[in-house]
């Protein structure tokens, strides 16, 4: 225990030397290279004051009159219209973007050009004074809406690009518009989970035109936010962590920020630190080293974003990042610092009716409980972590984990989540499982071998361990691609009858053998990356016969209950995966 301690004491150290000051402009002169600035002594009615750097009107666009209450910020620190609209600051010399919260009143304002999000505007810190004026249409407020959320694109060259053109993006179109014909889906907004490239920056044009004018049937277009990841710090900027950002500004805007749509608050963070620059094999032929968590100055921005949330305790929230929060691991850069703001965020989200943490990074799916943390509708908070557009990389079309790449899809009416349900980008939503025999011995090309039911397959020459488990033998292992340990189970059924239940192994016990077996034997693999173990989705139940493959007319049944509204899905499957062409 000692040991731990001093271990998780040295990562907070490091953390805090990094962390200090990781997303600030490290130009000491707060008034270098301004000009003179140009005087403004009135706005609407409004007196400015002396020494606002950042000033503006938010004026409703069928009135032009002001619109009160809205939260401005720079970033750093908010303001609040006035009774005129006005808003006025002396924004941080960090100062790169003024923007709005957008009520839920609104609409969300998008560019004319692109047709993507336009809540924000950049600020010119070489004048004096910038006026910079906001205009929202009024909606009514949405008691129903819908969120995509998309983890990792991460594109490193133009072939890449041409997939998540020609399968994501329209995937996500086609499920919106056949919903919509339905009577679901309405009001849909996208958030991708950061990584849109992968130490590729000269691909940020191409990447962002992927996902500009997405129109859908009726002529509205498809807005998608942006959250910012660790390869989407430009690693050819080996200053410091703000400057590396700088890229991601250009074409997405600020990297902290949230919006509200009906009764739900959704925020947008930036949750990595970057400490140094290595060399890798990407485009860019580096890469940032990383940890996970906040810096002070956006810990203060956070609290103060949620301060203006009027009667939280009955509405939804969201934050959206790149790096899972989950179990506050201290070391690794693979989730959230314990030193770094980890139960101060936690505690912050459990003041609202439900909260839910939006994740990407890992390639893999996971539900993360925070079972510590109940929020004040009654439910814990929830965090998703999302598998990959990209799934491995491209390489095939699965995950690190053997799930379809693809996105999330939630439904909200009013201040809960109702619904999800994973996407793949190539499949239908009814396909959410697929199971194996445990019994099955897998080979290929290269000759490696591989079973579910043997506790160590090796693989590669570096003679790689792919993790199996010896409950498997003789047993049906069913792979629930977004599973968890307390909303779902799973049923054998048989002849029409349910025969028995099965049992979910605990996380870190197994990885994929089929797909581990493919990864090493055809796509010739050779790093542990490919035999994942972290996120346990595997199911298995043993038949009379100890003979899976045996067995006839059977049927395993998932049935999947959501926690906010107690809807029921169940998932059906009634063949065997016995080779690679699913991946």
């Amino acid at each position: 225990m000692k040991a731990y301690k001093l271990i998780s004491l040295i990562a907070l150290a490091a953390f805090i030397a990094v962390s200090c000051e990781p997303k600030v402009d490290p130009d000491p002169d707060p008034d270098s290279g301004k000009t003179d600035p140009e005087k403004i002594d009135v706005i609407n009615g409004t007196t400015i004051e002396e020494g606002m750097t950042a000033v503006g009107l938010v004026s409703d666009a069928n009135t032009n009159l002001g619109i009160p209450g809205v939260p401005v910020t720079d970033g750093f620190t908010y303001v609040v219209t006035d009774a005129n609209g006005v808003y006025q600051m002396k924004a941080s010399r960090y100062c790169r973007t003024v923007y709005l919260s957008v009520p839920s009143e609104y609409e969300i304002p998008l560019d004319d050009q692109n047709h993507r999000p336009a809540f924000y505007k950049y600020y010119d810190k070489s004048k004096g004074v910038n006026r910079l004026d906001f205009q929202l249409k009024p909606q009514p407020v949405e008691e129903k809406f819908t969120l995509f959320m998309i983890g990792d694109p991460q594109c490193q060259n133009a072939s890449q690009i041409t997939r998540y053109r020609d399968e994501t993006v329209p995937s996500m179109v086609s499920v919106i518009n056949n919903g919509q014909a339905m009577g679901r889906y309405p009001n849909p907004y996208g958030m991708t989970l950061g990584d849109i490239v992968f130490d590729s920056t000269s691909l940020w044009d191409d990447m962002m035109s992927t996902m500009s004018n997405v129109k859908l049937n009726g002529g509205k277009y498809f807005p998608i936010f942006q959250c910012i990841g660790n390869h989407d710090h430009n690693s050819l900027v080996k200053t410091n962590d703000f400057d590396a950002t700088g890229e991601f500004f250009a074409h997405c805007g600020p990297t902290d920020y949230s919006f509200n749509r009906g009764q739900a608050h959704i925020i947008a963070m930036d949750d990595i630190v970057c400490s140094s620059v290595k060399s890798n094999s990407s485009p860019n032929k580096a890469t940032w080293e990383y940890s996970a968590g906040f810096s002070n100055a956006q810990y203060k921005w956070l609290q103060e974003d949620i301060s203006h949330v009027d009667g939280k305790e009955n509405k939804l929230v969201f934050i959206c990042m790149h790096i899972p929060v989950r179990g506050g691991a201290a070391s690794g850069g693979s989730t959230f610092n314990t030193g770094a703001f980890y139960k101060e965020l936690l505690t912050l989200l459990k003041g609202f009716k439900e909260a839910h943490i939006m994740i990407g990074h890992t390639h893999y799916q996971q539900n993360y409980i925070h079972s510590d943390y109940i929020c004040k509708g009654g439910l814990p908070i929830y965090e998703h972590i999302h598998g990959a557009a990209c799934g491995s990389w491209w390489s095939c079309d699965s995950s690190v984990t053997g799930s379809p790449n693809g996105y999330c899809v939630y439904e909200i009416e009013g201040n809960s989540v109702v619904d999800w349900v994973e996407m793949g980008s190539k499949t239908t939503p009814e396909y959410q499982l697929r199971v194996y025999d445990g019994d099955q011995l897998y080979s290929g090309t290269r000759g490696y071998e591989y079973k579910w039911s043997r506790s160590s397959n090796v693989g590669g020459s570096s003679n790689i361990t792919a993790k199996g488990n010896t409950s498997l033998l003789n047993a049906f292992v069913a792979e629930v691609f977004n599973d968890d340990d307390t909303n779902w189970k799973l049923e054998m059924w048989q002849n029409g009858a349910k025969i028995g239940d099965f049992r979910r192994l605990a996380n870190g016990s197994c990885c994929n053998i089929c797909i581990a077996a493919y990864y090493f034997n055809e796509l010739g693999k050779n790093t542990d990356t490919w035999v994942n173990k972290t996120a346990s989705h595997y199911w298995y139940y043993v038949p009379a016969s100890k003979t899976p493959s045996a067995e006839k007319n059977w049927e395993v049944r998932a049935i999947q209950t959501i926690p906010g509204s107690g809807k029921v899905h169940t998932y059906t499957c009634g063949t065997l995966t016995t080779g690679y062409g699913e991946f």
